[in-house]
């Protein structure tokens, strides 16, 4: 059906824009269009008699909306029907308590009561299904039937309503092949996950462009509660539209609009605990103690803890001389508070339609003083000026604040593995009322940090102004534009009074926290500027779709570092007889961070597809509806993506206006990193309900912009240079199921498995070995590889009598490495590349049923092929030689080496750890696992029950998030893959209720 364009509304003329927001505005509060906000509750209207005559209008579902002719407006249960006009408008008669069904072939129908005589502003959506399914495109949407690239679409209701995600990034775990999310720390306000699409290609920045409303944006500032759809581009043809920053994928996020129809007013909110999913367990201290004495008598020397004090440390009788303190239990917070509630307000008519919402959420830290809340407003707004012309105007504010424990080394999760069992953690008050803490290093005493070590906290702020006019010049040729100005700031103050430390038995000073009273502030302003033209038609059995644009970008860091992007770009798309499909996108972009000669990178894409089913020798079979194939090719850019500072100027050498000394050498032949891509896939859908995607890609990264390593004699500083390239293929699975088993009974199930490996096939200047010596860079293998000796288990006897290579001071019961190279010494030349660090294989599964007013939907998320590395007190038992690297030792760490136990985990005890903290095999382990990553159980109330407490709907509901984790690591969580310094996730257990007006 031909769209026909909203009648203007009397009065209103060209450029009277002010009236129409200030009409939405009214809206909202009430005072215009007063039937939207008195058919919230009848018990306010009079009646004069149970027969009513009904007037309103039918729009469909677009921005802006578009009145619809032919609509059957018909009282439930009865024979009385009539249809909307050309303009949309309706008159029924019905009775009060009556429901009137709104149908249209191809739209979703509408049920709504009867409870005035108020006029009745509806709003159609179309149905959502696979032939005619839309989904967000580069600048536009698109018909998914029609398109021949890769793209995936993250089913939000399920990822985000009634999940505790304090990150939005959290919700794109698990849904969408070919995205690979992992979230790294469970930290209040640092709990953002890294996403990856198609694993890695690059050597340097691996995340991909995301673009809110269609202005690049960071994902995690926007407020869950308001995302309205997210589509993955993954192949070239989606995502080269997008060429400057398209290499590594990207994610367009759209968010709610309101929609002609009555004011409708709703409350999402959730409150629980949260715990970690893996803590530490250590040994008590006479554990410890003993675990001490075994380490120096193994070197000879003599042993610290004599028996009677491990004795009296085990009776517990004198908890202050012979302290056994449980650091864990005493610093953590087990049942960390989480809560999140949010109001949106939407509505609206043909002139203006607004969707307002505000959003509060509050996470309470693993650690004492830490937490993080965050506070979101959003208003969407939508005007139509005339026949032709409407407006988008959308404010967004956020602000955000951090707070944690001022520690002056690592952080407190830190101190808790660091700090020793037999250290008291704080002394009685004397009697003059000084408190004392238990003296340890330079009062590292996580006590002695929490309560007198003050506190620091973070502000973010920023605000989102976004214009985007539309001129609907005729009905194929539309004229977009798109103004955005951001302005994000940021404080931090820190706060620590001095404190002396004094000796609890002899009053003297041991140690002195300097006062700490520090604080900053930081500004960066963002323009976006852009206008495309776009042109859609059908010419009998041609459909013709075109659109070219520029966009304008300046990114401004600081009050003196900028970074500009300019952009031009065209696509074409064309469909014969919706069979033959071709795609073609060519878009030029000019980056700032490049010199003369090298700013402009052109990045051209082609895809075809053949919908087969609509062949006819595929039409009569049964049970196939629809079977797609296609295939793509093209190259897409980085130029870095990193805004900061560093980055900006790398073709320029810069120097030191102070001094004029030379602060960085530039190199002016430095360029774009190109990506070329190629993707062969196919789309089956079965029995209407049965779904398969299975796609598989290659992908080349050329020119990887690197800093490589200069020898030490070298005389100069690094610079960039365009150095490498990296090869990484991979394919992707994926099916879906949805069926109503009955009027009462639906399921709906997905699973999908992604598989990834990449390889370096080029490195100018290399190998690159890490500053650690733990990993590599080398040609033919896989990017950031362990770079590890290889071992052979423990040492014994035998080992020592036969004289194989040993390092200095290696015993029986240490670690044994092999001389690779046979040139008789273990030393760096006989490490070996021995493993890939990037998680290869990963898979979800999906179950949602519903069963009458019951609902149960559940994730399971993880890796099939990933290694890990023991790091930190995880491969080391004891340091009693260090304060900050030493401490308690793990319960599963007691299984270590001794003449009885010889084939144990750990090598045997040392007071500190020597050669056997060496890079090896020995310490790495399977990293793959399972994790269910949520379970809820809701339920929504009697609609009879709802409406007589003068509600549209009432849900209750419980949440499991993370509740399950299986996996052969046992000691930390394999997902964030655990250090001493990194927080572990959190299981999250919430209630929550959804209540609408």
């Amino acid at each position: 059906m031909k769209k026909q364009r909203l009648i203007s509304p009397p009065g209103v003329q060209p450029g009277a824009f002010l009236v129409a927001f200030c009409s939405a505005l009214f809206l909202l509060i009430g005072t215009a269009n007063a039937s939207n906000f008195n058919s919230i509750n009848p018990h306010l209207l009079p009646f004069t008699a149970d027969t009513l005559t009904l007037k309103g209008q039918v729009f469909d579902g677009s921005e802006p909306p578009v009145a619809l002719p032919g609509v059957t407006v018909q009282v439930k249960k009865t024979d009385r029907g009539v249809t909307t006009d050309v303009n949309g408008n309706y008159e029924i008669q019905a009775n009060v308590g009556d429901t009137l069904v709104f149908s249209f072939v191809g739209l979703d129908p509408k049920e709504l009561p009867v409870l005035s005589s108020k006029n009745m502003v509806v709003s159609l959506k179309e149905k959502n299904t696979a032939l005619n399914e839309v989904v967000v495109t580069g600048y536009s949407e698109q018909k998914a039937r029609n398109l021949a690239n890769a793209i995936g679409k993250v089913d939000v209701k399920a990822a985000v309503a009634n999940k505790p995600i304090t990150q939005l990034s959290q919700a794109l775990q698990g849904g969408v092949t070919g995205l690979t999310v992992t979230q790294g720390s469970g930290m209040a306000g640092e709990d953002r996950s890294n996403i990856l699409i198609r694993g890695i290609s690059t050597i340097g920045n691996s995340s991909p462009l995301v673009l809110v409303d269609g202005v690049p944006f960071d994902i995690n500032s926007v407020d869950p509660t308001t995302v309205e759809s997210i589509t993955v581009l993954k192949d070239a043809a989606a995502a080269s539209i997008y060429g400057a920053r398209a290499a590594n994928g990207v994610i367009l996020v759209t968010t709610k609009r309101g929609i002609p129809g009555k004011l409708s007013v709703t409350y999402d909110g959730y409150a629980g605990v949260q715990n970690a999913t893996y803590l530490p367990k250590f040994v008590d201290a006479p554990k410890y103690m003993e675990m001490v004495n075994e380490a120096y008598s193994n070197i000879g020397g003599l042993e610290p803890y004599s028996d009677e004090a491990i004795t009296k440390t085990r009776e517990g009788s004198d908890p202050i001389s012979y302290p056994n303190t449980n650091w864990s239990k005493l610093m953590l917070n087990r049942n960390a508070a989480i809560h999140n509630h949010s109001v949106s307000i939407s509505g609206g008519n043909e002139l203006a339609r607004f969707a307002v919402s505000g959003n509060y959420l509050y996470q309470d830290g693993l650690t004492p003083k830490r937490d993080f809340e965050r506070f979101n407003f959003r208003a969407n707004t939508g005007v139509t000026l005339t026949k032709n012309v409407s407006m988008l105007l959308d404010l967004v504010a956020t602000r955000s604040r951090r707070r944690s424990e001022l520690v002056r080394f690592g952080n407190s999760l830190h101190l808790v593995y660091s700090t020793p069992p037999n250290i008291v953690p704080k002394y009685p008050l004397t009697d003059n009322g000084y408190q004392a803490y238990g003296n340890f290093g330079e009062m590292m005493n996580p006590m002695a940090e929490l309560e007198r070590g003050g506190f620091a906290q973070n502000k973010d702020d920023q605000i989102n102004i976004n214009f985007q006019p539309t001129w609907q010049i005729t009905p194929e040729l539309k004229l977009r534009g798109q103004y955005l100005y951001r302005v994000n700031s940021n404080g931090f103050i820190d706060n620590r009074d001095s404190y002396n430390f004094l000796d609890y038995y002899t009053g003297n000073l041991v140690f002195t926290y300097g006062n700490s009273k520090g604080s900053s502030v930081g500004r960066s302003t963002y323009n976006y500027l852009a206008s495309n033209l776009e042109f859609s038609q059908t010419y009998g059995k041609h459909f013709v779709y075109a659109i070219g644009g520029l966009s304008r970008e300046a990114n401004f860091i600081s009050n003196f570092d900028q970074a500009n992007l300019a952009s031009y770009f065209v696509k074409f798309n064309y469909v014969f007889d919706n069979k033959y499909l071709l795609e073609s996108t060519v878009r030029t972009d000019g980056s700032s961070k490049f010199g003369p000669g090298h700013k402009w990178g052109t990045f051209p894409s082609v895809a075809l597809g053949w919908n087969i089913h609509n062949e006819n020798f595929l039409k009569d079979v049964k049970g196939l509806t629809s079977f797609k194939l296609r295939a793509s090719y093209g190259l897409m850019g980085n130029n870095g993506r990193n805004e900061n500072v560093n980055e900006l100027y790398r073709y320029q050498s810069l120097i030191n206006g102070g001094n004029g000394v030379e602060n960085s050498i530039g190199n002016p032949e430095i360029t774009w990193e190109t990506v070329k891509m190629l993707d062969i896939g196919t789309d089956i859908r079965l029995f209407e309900n049965l779904g398969i995607t299975i796609d598989w890609f290659s992908k080349q990264t050329d020119n990887i912009l690197l800093t490589p390593p200069l020898s030490l004699s070298s005389g100069v500083g690094t610079l960039p240079i365009n150095a490498g390239s990296v090869s990484n293929t991979g394919w992707e699975f994926m099916v879906n199921y949805s069926k109503s088993l009955s009027s009462s009974f639906e399921l709906s199930a997905s699973a999908g498995y992604s598989y990834y490996n990449n390889k370096i096939i080029a490195l100018r200047g290399g190998p690159y070995i890490g500053s650690g010596g733990l990993d590599i860079n080398e040609i033919n293998y896989p990017i950031n590889s362990y770079y590890l000796h290889k071992t052979g288990g423990l040492l014994t006897q035998a080992d020592i009598d036969s004289g194989i290579p040993l390092l200095p001071g290696q015993q029986i019961g240490d670690i044994k490495y092999i001389d690779v190279n046979g040139d008789g010494n273990i030393d760096k030349e006989d490490k070996q590349i021995m493993g890939n660090p990037n998680p290869q294989g990963s898979y979800f599964a999906n179950l949602n049923l519903v069963y009458k007013r019951f609902s149960l939907e559940t994730q399971v998320t993880g890796f099939t092929k990933s290694l890990a590395y023991y790091t930190g007190r995880y491969q080391t038992v004891l340091n009693v030689t260090s304060n900050f690297d030493g401490g308690t030792p793990q319960q599963y760490q007691t299984d270590y080496w001794t003449p009885e136990n010889p084939n144990a985990m750990f090598p045997r005890l040392s007071p500190s750890p020597g050669n056997n903290a060496l890079p090896s095999d020995y310490w790495l382990t399977n990293a793959a696992f399972l994790r269910v990553k949520y379970i809820q159980l809701g339920y929504n109330f009697n609609p009879e029950l709802v409406k007589k407490i003068k509600l549209t709907n009432l849900r209750i509901f419980v949440n499991a998030q993370n509740a399950i984790t299986l996996s052969k690591m046992k000691y930390f969580d394999p997902e964030t893959r655990g250090s001493e310094a990194n927080y572990p996730m959190n299981k999250v257990f919430t209630a929550g209720l959804n209540i609408k007006f």
